[in-house]
């Protein structure tokens, strides 16, 4: 068995993707003011690896200051408010539906491979966290030209 087939059966949890959690869940994230591309990308990888019975979800993507100073505080973020794509609603966290972060690093890679693939397949220009060398933050993606974009817009509160 390859390490891909482990990291994808690590992964797969069919009887919580045909969960009312599950279903709760998909709506779970603030997402108001989210620039498309961002919704556009975490929505193809959550249904992608959904039909293959791994359960992802939207965990955040619009962050305001409170939130993205507390994730500063604990370590969680190398960003300071308005430093986060987060702030602009350019990047998307994805996690597990059951595991959360607890996956281990073949299937964070694999997701990260996936997720590359859609970027390219969607054409939306996409960084991930888990190929970050200061913080490895994998399960972050965000739009690879948000601090461009973002210039002259003020962060969310």
């Amino acid at each position: 068995m390859t390490d891909l087939s482990t990291a994808m059966r690590a992964m797969i949890d069919q009887k919580f993707v045909a969960s009312q959690r599950y279903k709760d869940q998909q709506h779970r994230a603030n997402i108001e003011g989210a620039h498309a591309d961002i919704l556009e990308f975490g929505k193809r990888l959550v249904t992608r690896m959904r039909k293959q019975g791994v359960p992802l979800f939207i965990l955040n993507c619009v962050r305001g200051e409170a939130a993205q100073e507390e994730y500063y505080r604990t370590g969680m973020s190398r960003a300071k408010y308005g430093q986060s794509a987060h702030n602009f609603g350019m990047a998307v966290d994805i996690i597990h539906g059951r595991k959360a972060y607890d996956l281990d690093r073949k299937s964070w890679d694999l997701l990260g491979h996936i997720g590359k693939e859609i970027s390219v397949q969607a054409g939306i220009p996409i960084t991930w966290g888990g190929d970050f060398i200061s913080l490895w933050d994998p399960a972050h993606w965000e739009l690879k030209e948000w601090r461009k974009m973002s210039q002259g817009l003020k962060p969310f509160p």
